[in-house]
């Protein structure tokens, strides 16, 4: 049983065991801290994923679906509001923020006809439903109207004679359902004295005195208009209403000139939180349910299936490449990746996070990460022995100079990651929340984990010499001689592919982007379809780019059919002709995009954020030529590998913006550490810059072959055997990490070296000036200045 008590004790304890190990420098005190913080912080994850376990999103695991339908909503001048298509867009936003306010969920919102919207949530059982309707049903409608001198007087009194109070309107009172006590209605001005449209920020907190309340922030003009109605009402009572009820009404003792104001009640926490985010993203247009379900995966219960077979599979590959190449030291890396992997789970369930295709993407970048962390380390460590010295001195030189490879690239990636859960939608986020968690774990298992679990082998005298395969040999590749053949031919390629995006129009995009139809098929009482068999005949007939889904509204049992619009016909004709005696209906409607317009933009928003963020990092740390060049490279290979996957007949769908996501990290990944490198041969080496770059990228090769190899090897497992949605996902990212792998070793470094010649900049001496800044940077933060 987990209560937040204990997570946080638990939580503190950790923290406290990871500043001690990282601030002793005695090595018996540290060997035994990272044992108890490794051993602690396993436990932790497992006990978490055990206890609360992990929820999968709508795309993996089903859950519920709720169709709404817009109704006219009223103008400030009484007219009413026509439901348009921009209507509908601002609803989707408003549901969005209400039902997924901390990204959490991986929620679906998609248009249905001209005024209708259907909502998929994942995970959404019998108890919450209640609760997930009133959210969406809740216009939230705010405002704040002056309570008559002698509400409770006139209204006896308007009962008594029928007479009305002239510019006042009867209004109920919501308190009086849990406190008799408190009036039932109130006598309110006509009309608002002040609209709920000048909030700002909505939110609840708990108070000592009045339990769950909800602070509201004005902006200037609301705030300026608030504080001249107080002050002209002061020992007025002024009423709080929303949706036609007055929530409360309390007596104003003082003008309120600080732009708040407070709700209290009877509130629980949740119907708290719930109201303060309605209150913060209000309806312009009411909606009510006309239709609820259960529904299935997206994906369907075989691909996930077959994605989690191909998971196990990829991973045992992993591992005896890890064992074969690195013999008993890639047992120790295994060692390192399994508490990665224990931290990513835990901490997904820990936070309540529900997996997502895009999440899947980020656990392949992880494991990517992980092994490459790895594979840093102990190449390092093979050159450290080669030169002759002693394992315990070679293990401690070579953690310590794969250090800030391993840290820039992963500290690049969080700012992505950090950047795309609070900027993008709710799709990209569910990658951004692994891949951040990931990268945690994998600092964790590499820098840590591995190097308690070396220490304690030498320790003991039980690891006296370590033995690593090696494919490529020590020597120097005139790398840079060949940069300008793949410069030609990449640029070629890459016009090809743009190119391929203008010749196919609409039919490179899906309907995740376009939207399409929506074919709904009724089964028939006491019969049965499964949802792979509406597959196997759509697949056939050669129709692609579909979603078929099972659901169930408690009395009826349905299969739906997502696909282009012009294909609906078909799609009737066909499940009809196979399941005559076996169904019924078969109605036909346009639905929009999964991914929003607003969405969307969002998301491209928030990306190019992070790429800014990436470059300012890497021109503080490294040299302004160094992140031009990283960023190009990163574009490249992510236009290459979307291309070329719409060139072999694929189309962008959401399962791509994870995959897209992925070959961005990968190819960031891979970069840096080239940089990285050339970075320490230029501080420490002379020579021309020409030759240390080929020396440097020669000296990477086999980190970059292998890390390539352990990615293509779990991603060409499941494009074999995953299915047909596991292969859109998986052929970018293999086309992505095959063109990462050049870009790497071809382009990126010798894009730095044009850049350094055409400008006539002096390399060597910036990066000297770069590394005293980013030492006096790392001085300031440990002595706390």
């Amino acid at each position: 049983m987990h209560t937040p008590e204990i997570t946080f004790l638990y939580g503190a304890v950790l923290l406290f065991l990871l500043f001690f190990y990282l601030g002793t420098a005695k090595h018996r005190s540290k060997k035994i801290a990272g044992t108890v913080l490794t051993l602690g912080i396993s436990a932790f994850c497992l006990w978490a994923f055990f206890d609360i376990g992990i929820k999968r999103g709508i795309d993996l695991g089903g859950g519920s679906s709720f169709t709404v339908q817009l109704s006219p909503g009223v103008s400030d001048d009484g007219s009413q509001k026509i439901i348009t298509s921009d209507s509908v867009q601002q609803a989707i936003g408003i549901l969005e923020k209400r039902l997924n306010p901390d990204g959490a969920k991986d929620l679906q919102l998609v248009p249905q006809g001209t005024d209708r919207i259907n909502i998929q949530m994942p995970g959404v059982g019998p108890e919450e439903v209640e609760a997930v309707r009133k959210q969406i049903e809740q216009v939230a409608h705010l405002e704040f109207r002056l309570v008559h001198r002698n509400s409770e007087g006139e209204l006896a009194s308007m009962k008594a004679t029928g007479r009305p109070a002239i510019g006042y309107v009867e209004m109920p009172g919501t308190e009086h359902k849990t406190d008799p006590t408190a009036p039932a209605s109130y006598l309110v001005s006509a009309r608002p004295d002040l609209e709920g449209k000048y909030v700002k920020n909505a939110y609840a907190y708990p108070d000592p005195l009045q339990g769950w309340t909800i602070g509201l922030d004005f902006d200037s003009l609301g705030a300026d208009l608030f504080a001249k109605l107080t002050s002209a009402h002061v020992g007025e009572r002024l009423a709080i209403i929303v949706d036609g009820e007055v929530i409360s009404a309390p007596n104003l003792k003082d003008a309120i000139l600080t732009g708040s104001a407070v709700i209290s009640g009877d509130y629980k926490e949740a119907q708290a939180r719930g109201l303060a985010t309605a209150l913060e993203n209000p309806l312009e247009n009411p909606m009510s349910i006309i239709e609820e379900s259960s529904v299935t995966a997206a994906f369907g219960e075989q691909t996930v299936k077959q994605g989690i077979y191909t998971g196990y599979i990829s991973a045992v590959l992993i591992a005896l490449f890890l064992v074969i190449y690195y013999r008993f030291a890639g047992l120790i890396a295994l060692i390192g990746l399994a508490v990665c992997m224990l931290v990513v789970f835990g901490a997904l369930a820990l936070f309540n996070f529900t997996l997502t295709m895009p999440g899947i993407a980020g656990l392949v970048l992880t494991m990517g990460m992980a092994v490459d962390a790895n594979v840093l380390i102990y190449e390092r460590l093979r050159e450290e022995i080669k030169n002759g010295k002693s394992i315990a001195s070679a293990l401690e030189s070579s953690f310590e100079k794969a250090f800030s490879a391993i840290f820039d690239a992963n500290f690049t990636t969080l700012i992505s990651a950090v950047v795309l859960f609070y900027l993008a939608s709710g799709l990209v986020k569910g990658f951004a929340v692994t891949l951040t968690i990931g990268i945690f774990g994998t600092m964790l298992g590499a820098l840590i984990v591995t190097r308690v679990v070396f220490n304690w082998l030498i320790d003991a005298n039980l690891l006296k010499k370590i033995t690593v395969t090696q494919i490529i040999p020590d020597r120097i590749f005139n790398v840079m001689s060949l940069s300008r053949a793949f410069f030609i031919g990449t640029l070629l390629a890459t016009v090809v592919v743009v190119g391929m995006f203008f010749v196919k129009g609409k039919e490179a995009i899906g309907i995740d982007f376009r939207g399409g139809a929506l074919t709904r098929f009724e089964i028939k009482e006491g019969q049965r379809i499964e949802a792979s068999s509406v597959e196997a005949i759509l697949t056939e007939a050669g129709l692609k780019g579909f979603y078929v889904q099972e659901s169930s509204t408690g009395t009826n049992e349905l299969i739906t059919v997502r696909s282009e619009y012009e294909d609906g016909t078909k799609v009737k004709s066909l499940v009809e002709a196979k399941h005559a005696d076996q169904v019924s209906g078969g109605q036909i409607e346009r639905v929009g995009s999964v991914v929003g317009k607003e969405l969307a933009i969002r998301s491209l928003i928030a990306y190019a954020i992070a790429m800014i963020g990436m470059l300012i990092y890497l021109t503080i740390f490294y040299e302004w030529s160094f992140a031009l060049a990283a960023m190009v490279a990163l574009f490249h290979d992510c236009v290459l590998a979307i291309g070329v996957s719409v060139l072999f007949g694929q189309q962008l769908s959401v399962i791509h913006i994870g995959a897209l996501l992925t070959v961005a990290g990968y190819s960031l990944n891979d970069t840096i550490i080239v940089f990285d490198r050339i970075r320490e041969m230029l501080k420490t080496r002379s020579g021309s810059l020409r030759d240390l770059m080929n020396e440097a990228v020669s000296a990477t090769l086999s980190r970059t072959l292998l890390t390539s190899v352990t990615v293509l090897m779990s991603m060409g497992v499941l494009y074999v055997y995953g299915g047909p949605s596991m292969r859109d996902f998986a052929l970018p990212i293999l086309i992505g990490v095959v063109v990462g792998t050049y870009s790497s070793i071809y382009i990126a470094s010798a894009l730095v070296l044009w850049y350094v010649r055409v400008t006539g900049k002096n390399l060597r001496n910036q990066i000297l000036e770069t590394e005293a800044r980013r030492e006096a940077i790392k001085n300031a933060a440990s002595t706390g200045a």
